[in-house]
């Protein structure tokens, strides 16, 4: 066996593993830990007639790291050591060392939770954290702990948080192997050079891969964010390069061939043009210069939409490290960073599990038989709020029931091992006779689009017809992609035929091809706003854009099957149109008329018909019922806010004022028992079907709204010894020496106004004070004319300093008024000098 750095460790992990379940294996990358560690332990006693499942998070480093480990034993692949990936496998009943990718583990879980065949589970890799990983790991722990005591688990990377992983794996023992990394130079961008943006990351590629090439020996290896920016900079060094070389594409995309060209030794020099695809478990032998462009596309979900979509961020520094050992595996080398060196990069990226869809994850917890993700050793959990939305579109999939248990049309769309709203249309589309085509469908969702950018038609029944007619003639058509679109679709096929006998109709229509697609997204139906307008509002309350020169452009209804989600300025990247009759035919259940209100600024009863939350159609509403008229009155309030609707009175908005005032007081730290909800504006407008709604039974017209007792209402919501504390507290008035009770203003959540005239405060020393004396009023001193002349929160100060000066003013203005000189001893009044 060849020297690897890993060798040294082997006696330690060999000796850990006969009495522990549970190691971690820290390695720099080019220890030799992917191959080395599962072809050392073949000879173990606790291997007996079992398998080692070695997880690779990517299908091409599965098939690497099985080929290199078949080598290292003079074997070929599919003797004992073998991989099984999606659509492709190479193993017999005889393999003792399986390579498998992270959805054939789970699925291997899910078959036999005991995996009673299977000795030692090794996680590569494990610092990519994709969600597959987490659960895999989760149910593979849970095993052990209740099913397979005997059940080895390892855990390995070049970069691992040990002591997160050690807190949640109490059990693990962790070994460190130093390995044997080369001298790796690295190179950022100099000073003098600002950072590359959008528009010239290419000519900053461009220049270092020329410089790089003519300035060092060996073989290029260039991590980019995507396959998109892989083409353009191929197309650029083919036209400066003239040299006899190779410039090799590497993505998930090519074939094994292709992909074969990239990684394998060959006689000519080498550029390959790589995604993360490279970045872990590959060793690709002539690699002496790295080029990383710092960037990467991490898969996210947004929740507001309900749609994956793909975002350019900036790897971490864990990422950086392993894209740079490439250059320092077998030689020293070289690493070009296109970024400065000042510039702190993110430790780690976020997990899969915090950023993606969980809609296929919570199916397959479910059936496993967990219902609460507690339950289950994860790293990260990821939010409520997120987990009851996902629950929520697998109960609307009719694959959850309401107690969050897995339906029987669940489990046969974990089977089919599509993303649940994928697996759905497939069923639906079988009970129609449509299966093969659903597949087609399905297959051409999961896979990016067969055209080439060059193609302008967003229309998706093109992309079908290609596979579905097998015509590939034209130029805009990817070839290879389109054939493996047809491959996969044979394999959901075969899947679904192990589950229900598969129908089939005589027939297939173009038309059915929109109906099997919002069968799988019914909050992706479209309509036009406006007739020539290029915004189409979705079923999920969003929308998007479509190119006004598409062919698509004058359709009324489409449904949509990818779109460039973005917070604003969507737009439609494909898409087919329905028909109205279709959607009423085949979606009545997600049909609901409801009588609202109209979106203006008065108040009109509208007949809406809605598919989900997308209004299909309208008019002025006839015979309506007393509960409808409520809720449209409702309605409106809550579109136009409860401060639009009504004019509070004196008396309720100073309730209103001093609950918002108690409540801000509380969070700046001020003492008070009384705890009570805040009455703000968007709590009443978000509440109204609580505390208005029982009041609204004899409402016939709008204007009877006004006539409403808001404070009687709205108090009614408070209790008394609430109330009275509350007045106890915040005082709506304040007695004054004149004897008149003065209206305390509680609409500055920060100083409480006291409006007084200057004369009916004569005597008062001292400032007044509400909230159990902690906070003093703001007096607002005004003239008999009720003009203020001086506002102060010190009373006694302004008699001592100020108010000789303001006596001679209003002496002056106000002759009939009693001015004395001592205002401590006068008698304070709110009469003229004559009525006194």
């Amino acid at each position: 066996m060849l020297n690897f750095p890993i060798n040294e460790v082997i006696p330690q992990i060999k000796e850990l593993l006969h009495n522990n379940s549970q190691i971690i294996i820290e390695a720099p990358a080019g220890a030799g830990k992917s191959t080395i560690v599962p072809i050392s332990l073949l000879n173990e006693p606790w291997l007996e007639n079992k398998k080692i499942i070695v997880l690779e998070p990517r299908r091409v480093a599965a098939r690497a790291v099985a080929t290199q480990m078949a080598k290292l034993l003079g074997q070929k692949v599919g003797q004992d050591v073998g991989y099984q990936i999606k659509m492709d496998s190479c193993f017999t009943s005889k393999t003792k060392i399986l390579v498998v990718t992270e959805g054939i583990l789970v699925r291997k879980l899910q078959s036999d939770q005991a995996l009673e065949n299977v000795a030692c589970v090794i996680f590569d890799e494990f610092h990519e954290r994709s969600i597959h990983t987490d659960l895999s790991l989760a149910l593979s722990l849970q095993s052990q702990e209740m099913l397979r005591e005997d059940l080895k688990i390892i855990l390995m990377s070049a970069t691992l948080n040990s002591e997160k992983l050690s807190s949640i794996l109490n059990q693990a023992r962790l070994v460190t192997s130093q390995g044997r990394m080369f001298d790796v130079e690295e190179i950022y961008l100099s000073d003098d050079k600002r950072h590359p943006n959008k528009d010239d990351i290419n000519k900053y590629l461009l220049d270092t891969t020329l410089k790089a090439y003519t300035e060092n020996q060996g073989d290029i290896l260039i991590f980019l964010a995507g396959q998109k920016e892989i083409n353009t900079l191929k197309a650029l060094l083919e036209n400066s390069i003239k040299d006899d070389i190779l410039i090799l594409p590497l993505h998930s995309n090519l074939n094994k061939n292709e992909q074969d060209l990239a990684i394998n030794k060959n006689q000519k020099r080498k550029i390959i043009l790589s995604t993360n695809l490279a970045q872990t478990s590959l060793t690709i032998e002539g690699i002496t210069v790295v080029i990383d462009s710092g960037l990467e596309k991490q898969s996210r979900f947004d929740y507001t939409n309900g749609m994956d979509h793909l975002e350019l961020s900036f790897i971490s520094q864990d990422s950086a490290i392993q894209r740079q050992g490439r250059a320092g595996r077998l030689s020293e080398g070289k690493c070009y960073k296109l970024w400065h060196k000042k510039r702190l990069l993110e430790k780690e990226i976020k997990p899969e599990i915090l950023r993606v869809d969980l809609s296929s994850f919570l199916l397959d917890v479910s059936l496993w038989g967990c219902e609460d993700l507690e339950e289950l050793v994860l790293l990260d959990l990821p939010k409520d709020e997120v987990i009851n939305d996902s629950r929520k579109v697998l109960q609307e999939l009719e694959m959850l029931d309401e107690d969050k248990v897995i339906t029987s049309l669940g489990k046969d769309a974990v089977s089919l091992g599509l993303h649940p709203r994928l697996a759905f249309m497939l069923l639906k589309a079988n009970t129609l006779g449509f299966a093969k085509e659903a597949s087609l469908i399905a297959s051409l969702l999961v896979e990016k689009d067969i055209f080439s950018r060059d193609y302008s038609s967003a229309d998706f029944i093109d992309r079908f017809e290609v596979v579905y007619e097998n015509r590939f003639s034209s130029s805009y058509i990817n070839t290879h992609r389109a054939k493996q679109v047809i491959k996969q679709s044979e394999f959901y096929l075969k899947r679904l035929e192990k589950l229900q006998k598969i129908n089939k109709q005589n027939t297939f229509d173009k038309s059915k091809v929109a109906i099997l697609l919002l069968f799988a997204y019914p909050d992706r139906l479209a309509k036009k706003r406006v007739n020539d307008d290029s915004v189409y509002a979705l079923s999920n309350k969003k929308a998007a854009s479509l190119n006004s020169n598409d062919s698509l452009f004058k359709s009324e209804y489409l449904v949509v099957a990818s779109l460039n989600a973005k917070q604003t300025n969507s737009y439609i990247s494909q898409a087919c149109k329905i028909e109205e009759k279709d959607i009423k035919k085949y979606f009545a259940s997600h049909i609901k008329t409801k009588i609202s209100s109209s979106n203006s600024v008065e108040f009109e009863l509208r007949e809406k018909t809605f598919f989900e939350d997308l209004v299909m159609s309208e008019q002025n509403a006839k015979n309506i019922s007393k509960e409808e008229y409520i809720d449209a009155l409702l309605d409106f309030i809550k579109n136009r806010g409860i401060e639009k609707v009504f004019d509070f009175d004196k008396k309720t908005k100073s309730l209103l004022d001093r609950l918002e005032f108690i409540n801000k007081t509380k969070k700046d730290g001020f003492n008070c028992d009384l705890e009570i909800a805040s009455f703000s504006n968007e709590f009443l407008t978000s509440s109204v079907n609580t505390w208005l709604k029982p009041y609204l039974e004899n409402i016939k017209k709008f204007d009877d709204l006004k006539k409403l007792d808001l404070y009687s209402i709205l108090s009614s919501q408070i209790s008394w010894n609430e109330l009275c504390l509350l007045d106890e507290l915040l005082p709506t008035h304040l007695s004054v020496p004149s004897g008149s009770k003065i209206f305390i203003d509680y609409s500055d959540d920060k100083n409480p106004i006291l409006e007084v005239r200057i004369q009916e405060v004569f005597g008062m020393m001292e400032t007044p004070r509400v909230l159990n004396n902690q906070i003093s009023l703001t007096i607002h001193l005004l003239s008999p004319a009720r003009r203020p002349i001086q506002i102060t929160k010190d009373l006694k100060s302004f008699w001592q300093n100020s108010y000789e000066e303001v006596r001679k003013e209003l002496r002056g203005k106000y002759k009939r008024h009693y001015w004395p000189q001592n205002p401590y001893e006068a008698v304070a009044t709110s009469k003229t000098k004559k009525h006194m």
